[in-house]
């Protein structure tokens, strides 16, 4: 589990008292503050903070219902239609998208409870804090409700934004002592992606300290947390047996990546290969599809110039499985270099391509023409607002980078202060750290979106730091 944990008291759970020195409280209180003061006491009340994310969620829904969607989304709401579901995407988030489209005729209440989730954890995270820590609480709010690095990527029908709000609300729910529904919004968020159980498990132990029977001892809390992990573990495959899902092998575009991009360092590597026998590559066609960004002009290019196809790259299983294990064994630079150039692109260091992000480019920000009536009302002054305010803030927020030093110094800030939460604080960021690490082996794509909740992560570490009432040394 790597780190001692302890359980957290009612008293560490309850909402902490201002910290603004008597006298001033009691002058506030009594109406005899100056207008200024009184004005400032008054915005860092929870309520006005409650009243604002609210106002934030309600212009985001107008601007952007029945919600953004990508290629990816709208497979996802077929297969939820349908009822046919693939391993190449969560069946767990298709399903919700498909009974919302079944029970309302659109994807509105995805983006609903979306929204709700993103505009309340923060807040609810923050709780009662007043005086000058409830202005630094508002300040930050702020930020989040402006910054375009949370709303132009969570009003997209996506598993990363969904991921993050499942994360989100584990926190709120762990600082308030609700081990159990923490518990299965961290299954829920394991659901929506293969790697998703990189951010779930840094907040297992927190679950386990908030259990006082199963900390009266060493050993019961490491059992416990071995278990969960497990059965965080098992639950995809789980739902994907029950849903009866079909087998399509995404961990296949990983490894075709991998040799590819080994091949394209160490042309030597493809010599006696029975992927290149197989497939008639040669540097020619290896030039064209390969490129350390995607592997979409390998999967989704022109089939003449050497590009394949997933079901061409589930056939070839065993082989590529093989070729892939002596690749990394026997040419481990190339591979190590091919997977840096990949993670630093997207970590954004290297070019900035997400297109998607903007009103234009390859990963579209309005719903394709489609015979379901979904449409997006572009001509509203809410979307063109909110689309102008996207569009002139520099590009540097929507790369992981950023997020990634920001929460990795705000996890050495939570262990130094694990002592007052418990670890809470520490476990977040560290979370929203691992996500965004673990990326390093098995991107595949240059995709701001896979950040979201190290972005996410960001602010609720924030939020708890706010919320941490002060030393009370003497």
């Amino acid at each position: 589990m790597g780190m001692e944990v302890r359980p957290v008291s009612e008293s560490e759970q309850a909402a902490p008292v201002s910290t603004e020195p008597h006298s001033q409280v009691e002058e506030v209180a009594s109406g005899n503050a100056p207008v200024g003061r009184r004005l400032l006491e008054a915005l860092g009340h929870w309520h006005v903070r409650l009243f604002l994310t609210l106002i934030w969620g309600v212009l985001l829904f107008v601007g952007f219902q029945p919600g953004l969607m990508s290629s990816d989304s709208l497979n996802m709401l077929w297969q939820g239609r349908m009822g046919e579901y693939s391993d190449w995407h969560s069946p767990f988030v298709s399903f919700l998208l498909g009974k919302a489209f079944l029970l309302t005729g659109s994807t509105w209440p995805v983006l609903a409870l979306q929204l709700l989730g993103l505009a309340l954890g923060p807040v609810a995270l923050l709780g009662g804090v007043a005086g000058r820590r409830g202005l630094a609480a508002l300040m930050l709010l702020a930020v989040y409700w402006v910054i375009p690095s949370t709303w132009a990527v969570g009003v997209t029908l996506w598993k990363d934004v969904f991921n993050a709000v499942a994360l989100l609300w584990a926190v709120v729910l762990l600082a308030r002592g609700r081990p159990g529904w923490a518990f299965a919004c961290l299954i829920a968020a394991t659901l929506t992606r293969h790697n998703a159980i990189t951010a779930s498990m840094m907040l297992v132990p927190m679950v386990v300290a908030r259990v006082p029977m199963l900390m009266k001892d060493r050993v019961r809390p490491v059992i416990a947390g071995v278990l969960l992990l497990a059965v965080l573990a098992g639950a995809p495959g789980f739902v994907e047996r029950a849903a009866s899902v079909q087998k399509t092998w995404i961990g296949g575009a990983l490894l075709v990546f991998d040799v590819a991009g080994v091949y394209a360092r160490e042309p030597a590597a493809m010599e006696g290969s029975p992927l290149v026998a197989r497939w008639k590559w040669d540097a020619a066609k290896l030039g064209y599809f390969y490129e350390a960004r995607s592997v979409s002009p390998m999967l989704w290019g022109d089939p003449e110039r050497g590009a394949l196809t997933p079901g061409e790259v589930l056939a070839a299983k065993e082989p590529l499985t093989r070729e892939w294990l002596r690749l990394v064994r026997n040419y481990p630079g190339a591979y190590l270099r091919h997977r840096w150039e990949s993670y630093i692109s997207t970590l954004g260091l290297v070019g900035f391509s997400d297109n998607y992000y903007w009103e234009r480019g390859s990963y579209h920000r309005l719903i394709d023409p489609n015979d379901l009536g979904l449409k997006l009302r572009t001509h509203t002054a809410v979307h063109l607002g909110l689309v102008a305010m996207r569009e002139a803030w520099p590009d540097v927020v929507a790369r992981g980078a950023l997020w990634l030093v920001l929460t990795a110094a705000l996890a050495v800030v939570g262990w130094r202060r694990r002592a007052r939460d418990g670890g809470l604080m520490f476990c977040v960021a560290a979370s929203g750290v691992t996500y965004a690490l673990a990326y390093f082996p098995v991107s595949v794509s240059a995709e701001f979106r896979f950040y979201y909740w190290t972005v996410i992560a960001t602010f609720a570490a924030g939020a708890l730091w706010l919320a941490q009432p002060p030393s009370r040394q003497t």
